[in-house]
C-alpha cells in the first residue's frame, strides 16, 4: 500500500506537468454488502461484508505516442469469517505509438497482488479456513497495419499467476500451497476490412497454458494448448440494431487428455443490441469457447453461455438493469458437467454527474452433474461510487 501510494503522487505529478497533454481520474467505491452463501458452496454460510476500492487512471499525450495508465487498490472485510478477507493492489501501464501513417505499435505491462482466503475444511463443531498471497503478471505487444482498404493485426501475450502458499486458522497445519502456478502464452493475428456496409474478419488464435513439472500431479493441474480459428463480420442497421457474429473451429490438445475426448469443437460468438427506444437498450449474446485458465478441471473446460440483458434511463439520474446468464461447462480431463444460472438487477441513482449510489442484486445457482455439489447464492450489496 505504502508503494501504491507513491506511485499515485508519482503519476499524480507527471500529469500536471504539462496540463495541456495530460488527464488523471481518481476512481472510488465503497459498500456494504450480504451473501447468503459468502463461500459459495455447499456449507451454505451467510455473512455480511464491507467493501473500498480506490483508482488512478489517467494518460499522457507524447507528440506521435500516448501512454494510459491505471492503479488501483482494493480491500474487502468480512466481519464473520476474517480470514476471507481481500486486499489488492496493482497497476497496468501502456503505450502507443505511430510507427508510420498506417502502421502502430501498443505495449502493455502490469502486475496485481492480492491476499485473500477461503474455506478448507467444515467440520461439525469448527471451521478450517486460509488465507493466502497471490501474483498476477502480464506483458503484451500488438502491432496493427492499415494496407488495401482494411487492416491487419498480430497481437503476443503473456500471462502468469503465482500462488502463495496457504495458512490456515488452525494452530499446527504446515502452511501450503494448494493450487498451480501457469503461465499463459497467447498469440493472435487477423485481417479486418468493410464489407457490405459492415466489417468482416478472420482471426487465427493460439493459447499455450503451461503449469510447472512440480505442480501437475501433486495440485491436479496439467498443460493445455488451443488452436482457434474463425470468422466474424459485424454491421449496424438503421442505427437501432448491432450484430456481431463469428464463428469457427477450436482444437485443443494436452498429453493428459484421453483418446475419447474431442479435440475439435465450435468456438461461437454472437451479440446483438437493439435500442428500440431512446435510454432502453436490451441484448442477448452466445457464446462457445474452451478455456484453459481460471477453471475448476484440471486440463480445460468447453464453456457454452447464453445471455440476456435489458438495461433503461428512467429519468437523467435514475438507471435500472437487469441481466439473466447461463453457463454449460462440459470438462475435458473429467467426465463431469456443470451448470450455472446468473440473475442481477441494479438501480443506480445518480447524486450528480460524476457520482452515484447503486444497489446490486445477484442470485447464482450451480448445478452439478453430483446433486450433492449443488448450491445457491444471493447477495445484496449497496455502494457509492464516483470520480474526481
Amino acid at each position: 500500500m505504502r508503494y501504491l501510494g507513491g506511485a499515485i503522487w508519482a503519476l499524480l505529478a507527471a500529469g500536471s506537468c504539462n496540463p495541456a497533454s495530460a488527464d488523471s481520474t481518481i476512481d472510488y467505491s465503497a459498500g456494504i454488502g450480504r451473501s447468503s452463501n459468502i463461500f459459495q458452496d455447499t456449507t451454505t454460510l451467510a455473512a455480511a461484508y464491507s467493501e473500498t476500492r480506490l483508482g488512478l487512471r489517467g494518460s499522457l499525450d507524447l507528440e506521435s505516442s500516448h501512454l494510459t495508465y491505471r492503479l488501483a487498490a482494493g480491500a474487502r472485510r468480512v466481519g464473520a469469517y476474517r480470514f476471507a478477507d481481500r486486499k489488492s493492489v496493482g497497476g497496468e501501464i501502456a503505450y502507443a505509438i505511430d510507427l508510420s501513417p498506417a502502421a502502430k505499435l501498443t505495449l502493455k505491462a502490469g502486475v496485481e497482488g492480492q491476499r485473500d482466503g477461503d474455506l478448507f475444511l467444515a467440520l461439525s463443531d469448527a471451521l478450517i479456513g486460509y488465507s493466502k498471497t497471490d501474483l498476477a503478471a502480464n506483458a503484451s505487444a500488438s502491432i496493427s497495419v492499415d494496407h488495401n482498404g482494411g487492416c491487419s493485426y498480430l497481437t503476443g501475450s503473456l500471462a502468469g499467476l503465482r500462488h502463495g502458499k496457504a495458512h490456515f486458522t488452525l494452530p499446527g497445519l504446515t502452511p501450503t500451497r494448494l493450487d498451480a502456478d501457469n503461465t499463459l502464452l497467447d498469440l493472435t493475428g487477423g485481417h479486418i476490412r468493410p464489407l457490405l456496409g459492415g466489417e468482416a474478419g478472420l482471426t487465427l488464435q493460439y493459447r499455450d497454458n503451461d503449469v510447472p513439472v512440480a505442480d501437475r500431479e501433486t495440485l491436479e493441474a496439467f498443460p493445455a494448448r488451443a488452436l482457434r480459428g474463425s470468422v466474424a463480420y459485424g454491421k449496424k442497421f438503421a442505427d437501432s440494431v448491432t450484430l456481431l457474429a463469428e464463428i469457427g473451429l477450436t482444437h485443443v490438445e494436452s498429453p493428459y487428455l484421453g483418446d475419447s475426448v474431442r479435440r475439435f469443437r465450435p468456438y461461437l460468438k454472437g451479440q446483438i443490441a437493439w435500442q428500440p427506444l431512446e435510454g432502453l437498450t436490451l441484448s442477448a449474446k452466445l457464446a462457445q469457447d474452451i478455456r484453459l485458465v481460471d477453471i475448476d478441471d484440471p486440463v480445460g473446460e468447453d464453456v457454452r453461455s447464453l445471455g440476456f440483458s435489458v438495461e433503461k434511463a428512467l429519468t437523467d439520474r435514475l438507471k435500472i438493469g437487469v441481466g439473466y446468464q447461463q453457463d454449460d461447462s462440459d470438462w475435458l480431463y473429467y467426465d463431469y458437467r456443470t451448470r450455472t444460472h446468473s440473475l442481477s438487477a441494479s438501480v443506480s441513482v445518480g447524486i450528480n454527474e460524476r457520482h452515484a449510489f447503486v444497489v446490486d442484486f445477484s442470485r447464482l445457482l450451480r448445478r452439478e452433474r453430483d446433486p450433492a455439489a449443488d448450491f445457491a447464492t444471493s447477495v445484496l450489496t449497496t455502494r457509492i461510487t464516483g470520480a474526481f
